[in-house]
């Protein structure tokens, strides 16, 4: 069952979320229960019921809102609806999902009263941040509010940006960000005929400055490196063989469409490519994990501070880190903090000795194992790791492990992360590649890792190295999560920009309302430094999912690198690879020239040219809205540069007059000079844009 049971308190009588209590009578013989939800993750492990007498409760703090969820228990991926909740929704979280599920249905109702659902908490930074020369003051209300004015003292501020969605809008207030400083403000609006003010104390005509010390303000006292990074991802099998000596013993045969198992790519083929992926203008490269394993993809891995023997050596990696250093780039390393592989030295530990091991609790065991099991997992694990084989041997006698794993693959056996000597371990393997030169890591399944195992490897690594990026694999909304990573990759956006562009399958407005959800709901400095990408190796490829409409290609690389986020390639696409699902969209790059789409690959560089000349595409405030039919105008602005973005998500023409900020500018597309008047008519091509710049701003 569900049930609200109270709000957040801010201040001196302001109401925030409202908290909500989610519990299920607890299974006989259930050792773990857990929440699954777009608040908690669609993979299980992120929010763990509490058993209090015969039942499990968990707590969230959300908004009015409908928001399916349900119950996984133990190693059981088959999702349990909540018994005493017959209401249900059907969801299709991911695009990937073919065929939606109906969950359990949980209603938060906003307050009869909606002066009681006007929020500002300056404890979260989503309402108070700083970022560069700014302090960013917002404030939730209904649409009922129209235009309610910041009070500073005794200044007047207007908004200077909304995020309409739902029944809700966030003003945004810009004011000039000073050390030392105390502000004290408030908000005026009017309701029914009367003004009223917003302060300590919440709503009334009399209330009090929130006070704030400005030194205590969220946000980077400088712009961190990863804030608006250009991400080139590279499965590192399917690269380039650069060193036939350290080849598998056994490559696949088949590359189009690519089977399953080894290519052959190592680093030594990155260093041999490094000066193709400078000539792209990325920034940051993105590996998959390159850590001793079992298994092609090596997300199964059985020694965290080595190399795997397929990829080289300790030696390539130092060359690499030292060329990519050279050139200004940064290196990012995939890393499973989920799982690790059974033959990893702790698990064998464990499943040898049983509850005597001292790494038993490190791991969710279900149970103990017989004797016979043991014998036959450890002809697998132990001396040579064939724990992939394993996995096989065993899921297709129909078995299923006696232990937690992701998505019940024997080969991957989860962490107890409530154990906290896990968290010792994984803080001295990120130290140690810190001391190797490398710049952050991607933490895999980020989604299915215990929120405060999270919080606190998150804050211990900052501590060492505040510098060091941490990046969330993420497969829904990622708000719940921006405590716990500097960076998230954010496949809600993919999923609103693609069912809008490619499958017309939401409206404009809910295309804009979802993405206004998301930026408001995130602190700047977040949402600039959000991973967006438009394929991975866990996707289609991005060319394979538009059915080679050239159109709509180009419009969503426009999208992906004039929104706010940091705008990530993956491997190939470039050039216009194309790949269905996994493994096949982790086909071999195509290193012939003569394959290669090269509308594709200057419609890329040209977009990473022009975001890399622009600092207002990189690290703009944010204005979303409508123009018309199916007209959106983007428009992104910081210090003394504006982008202004005209895009066509329609399949017709597209006739505008522009209402928007006259005056001369720079089409960047076509790199035309043009004067935007009061009677400036242009036509927009179906699945096209337009997008203007200049520079100063006119004052």
């Amino acid at each position: 069952m569900y049930r609200v049971i109270s709000r957040e308190f801010i201040g001196r009588g302001r109401k925030g979320r409202y908290i909500i209590e989610y519990s299920i009578p607890w299974p006989s013989k259930a050792k773990r229960i857990y929440l699954i939800g777009v608040f908690s993750g669609w993979f299980p492990g992120h929010i763990r019921l509490r058993k209090r007498g015969d039942r499990g409760y968990a707590y969230v703090k959300l908004w009015p809102g409908v928001y399916a969820y349900g119950f996984i228990v133990d190693n059981d991926l088959e999702i349990r609806l909540d018994p005493e909740n017959l209401d249900t929704i059907y969801v299709r979280p991911f695009y990937e999902w073919d065929i939606g599920k109906h969950l359990s249905k949980s209603i938060v109702k906003r307050s009869d009263n909606p002066l009681e659902e006007i929020v500002h908490n300056e404890q979260d930074p989503s309402f108070l941040h700083r970022f560069g020369k700014n302090v960013i003051i917002r404030l939730r209300t209904l649409k009922t509010f129209a235009n309610p004015v910041l009070i500073l003292d005794n200044r007047e501020i207007e908004y200077v940006s909304k995020y309409v969605f739902d029944d809700v809008i966030v003003y945004e207030y810009h004011i000039p960000y000073s050390m030392d400083t105390i502000l004290r403000y408030k908000f005026r609006f009017t309701y029914d005929g009367e003004e009223l003010f917003y302060g300590n104390e919440g709503v009334g005509t009399n209330v009090s400055y929130i006070i704030v010390d400005a030194n205590n303000i969220h946000g980077p006292s400088r712009v961190k490196w990863y804030m608006g990074t250009i991400y080139y991802q590279i499965f590192v099998d399917s690269f380039e063989n650069g060193d036939p000596l350290n080849d598998p013993p056994k490559k696949i045969r088949v590359l189009e469409p690519r089977e399953r198992g080894y290519y052959g790519g190592d680093l030594r083929g990155i260093i041999n490519r490094i000066e193709y992926i400078r000539s792209l203008g990325v920034e940051t490269l993105y590996l998959t994990p390159i850590f001793p394993s079992s298994s092609y993809h090596r997300y199964d891995v059985y020694d965290y501070k080595g190399i795997d023997k397929y990829l080289g050596t300790m030696k390539d990696l130092e060359e690499l880190v030292n060329i990519i250093h050279r050139h200004g780039m940064k290196l990012v390393l995939d890393i499973p903090l989920h799982h690790v592989s059974p033959c990893h030295p702790m698990f064998i530990d464990a499943i040898r000795k049983g509850k005597q091991s001292r790494f038993w609790d490190w791991f969710c065991f279900l149970e103990e194992p017989s004797k016979e099991i043991l014998e036959e997992m450890l002809k697998y694990i132990m001396p040579e790791c064939r724990s992939d084989d394993m996995n096989k041997e065993f899921l297709s006698e129909g078995r299923k492990p006696f232990y937690e794993s992701f998505f019940t693959i024997w080969s991957m056996p989860k962490i107890n992360h409530d154990n906290i000597e896990t968290l010792d371990y994984f803080v001295e393997v990120t130290k140690y590649w810190i001391s190797r030169g490398i710049d952050g890591f991607r933490i895999d399944v980020g989604l299915g890792i215990l929120y405060s195992w999270l919080k606190a490897y998150y804050l211990t690594v900052k501590n060492i190295d505040e510098e060091f990026l941490l990046l969330g694999e993420l497969n829904d909304y990622p708000v719940y999560y921006s405590e716990y990573f500097d960076s998230m990759m954010d496949y809600y956006w993919r999923k609103i920009v693609l069912e809008k562009i490619v499958d017309n399958k939401i409206t404009i407005d809910q295309f804009i309302e979802s993405l206004n959800k998301l930026y408001a709901e995130l602190p700047h400095y977040q949402s600039i430094s959000l991973y967006h990408s438009l394929g991975t190796h866990d996707t289609l490829r991005i060319k394979t999912i538009v059915k080679g409409d050239i159109r709509k290609l180009k419009l969503l690389y426009i999208l992906l690198f004039t929104l706010p986020g940091s705008p990530a390639i993956y491997y190939g696409d470039e050039v216009g690879m194309e790949g269905g699902r996994d493994p096949d969209n982790r086909r071999p790059m195509i290193w012939d020239s003569r394959r290669w789409d090269k509308t594709v690959l200057e419609h890329v560089k040209k977009m990473i040219r022009m975001y890399r000349e622009w600092k207002a595409l990189r690290y703009g405030y944010l204005s979303l809205r409508k123009i018309c039919d199916e007209l959106i105008l983007i428009r992104r602005w910081i210090d003394n540069e504006e982008i202004i973005v005209l895009a066509n998500t329609s399949d017709r023409s597209i006739c505008y007059n522009i209402d928007y900020n006259y005056g001369k500018y720079i089409e960047l597309l076509s790199n035309r000079e043009i004067v935007l008047t009061k009677n400036y008519k242009e036509c927009l091509e179906p699945y096209s844009a337009r997008v203007y710049g200049r520079r100063p701003i006119s004052t």
